[in-house]
């Protein structure tokens, strides 16, 4: 069912990666791009670059024509599929994740095979159309998980991995990447015969895979038939799903215990630990002169099996785009929210499944109703457009 191709990629000359990496562009704060544009061959020049209006996407541009010309970047000679490994921790546990940058297809008929599982916004969206549009190549990957029961996406990728990693480098999170090309013919056929019959969740990147869609309808430019893109496989120890906080520049105090049973806790840890052990799906933390533990009176129609849905749903309903923010760090979510007066809306943990379940129970979910941890760096491997 996907289309899962390799690409002739676009990299950084100089093995090292250290100093080239980024997060995606919706995930980096003012205080993170400033220290990452310090570096004048940073990936945030064509992902985030400094400025505004028109001027911005005209630095990207200068940075990535500048770049492919004096020897910054070089493509690929061959169509290749790209393995990555990634290396971090996450609460005290080293942790391994591997999977793999392809070309998904993006068409009307290859979309079949794509879930998506959050709603977007049009302004993201026209941003990043603006880019696609300016560089005519896709610069951070979106990121996509499937089924591998079988093993054989694994065994493909362990034998990859075998080899002398073509790049390597840490983000600037920590995160140790190293990167194979796999252009072998019995390699690549391999992987994408390990996905062909399988359908695709997006875990990152609904914006992204939306404007690859609306750019190929309108221009049928060669290669905009397809969007850069990472894949995990379900299975994979390493791929966690991080619940995204939310912090509210309002009290909710008053309206959760209209909508909802409240218990107090007396710390943060203990708010922490009940919600992830509360029986109801809809359950919620929230942090607002003290640590409350809510339970709706009433899931009110909700079928997803995540507190987002009833969240988005009830409590947060009618609020502004730019009353909330989000972040996936508990502690970080209840000190803004007492520093500010306001408040802090903990969401329950979710597993993957449960994310596939939610998807196929519901369709689209509200905005950040999982993060995927980590995001995957850009600057590992460009996929210009032309073939």
């Amino acid at each position: 069912m996907a289309d899962v191709r390799p690409f002739r990629g676009v990299r950084y000359a100089a093995a090292g990666l250290g100093g080239a990496l980024c997060p995606p562009y919706d995930v980096i704060s003012p205080e993170l791009a400033k220290s990452l544009r310090s570096r004048a061959r940073n990936s945030v020049q064509l992902e985030l670059p400094q400025g505004g209006g028109a001027a911005r996407y005209a630095r990207a541009g200068a940075a990535w024509r500048r770049w492919n010309s004096d020897g910054t970047l070089a493509r690929d000679p061959r169509p290749a599929f790209y393995v990555v490994e990634e290396r971090y921790v996450l609460d005290g546990r080293a942790r391994v994740r591997r999977g793999f940058l392809a070309a998904l297809g993006a068409t009307p008929k290859a979309a079949r095979a794509i879930i998506p599982h959050e709603r977007t916004l049009s302004k993201p969206k026209a941003d990043r159309l603006r880019m696609l549009n300016t560089l005519r190549a896709n610069v951070s990957p979106i990121f996509g998980v499937y089924s591998d029961a079988s093993g054989a996406a694994r065994r493909a990728l362990a034998a990859a991995v075998k080899a002398r990693p073509v790049a390597a480098g840490k983000s600037h999170a920590g995160v140790a990447y190293r990167l194979w090309r796999v252009d072998e013919p019995r390699s690549v056929s391999a992987l994408r015969r390990a996905l062909s019959s399988r359908s695709i969740l997006i875990a990152d990147g609904h914006h992204r895979y939306e404007v690859s869609r609306v750019h190929h309808r309108h221009t049928h430019l060669p290669g905009s038939d397809a969007v850069l893109t990472y894949l995990v496989a379900d299975e994979d120890p390493g791929l966690v799903v991080l619940p995204t906080h939310r912090i509210v520049r309002r009290s909710l105090l008053s309206r959760a215990s209209g909508l909802s049973t409240l218990r107090k806790f007396s710390s943060l840890r203990a708010l922490e630990s009940a919600l992830a052990r509360a029986r109801n799906p809809y359950a919620f933390g929230l942090v607002e002169k003290g640590y409350h533990l809510g339970v709706p009176k009433s899931p009110d129609g909700c079928r997803s099996g995540l507190a987002v849905e009833w969240l988005s749903k009830r409590l947060l309903a009618g609020l502004r785009p730019d009353e909330m923010s989000y972040t996936p760090d508990v502690s970080l979510a209840a000190k803004r929210a007492k520093a500010a007066k306001s408040a802090a809306v903990l969401v329950k943990p979710c597993s993957v499944a449960q994310v596939h379940r939610a998807a196929a129970a519901v369709g689209l979910l509200p905005q950040k109703s999982t993060y995927f941890f980590p995001k995957i760096a850009t600057g590992l491997a460009f996929r210009p457009l032309a073939p």
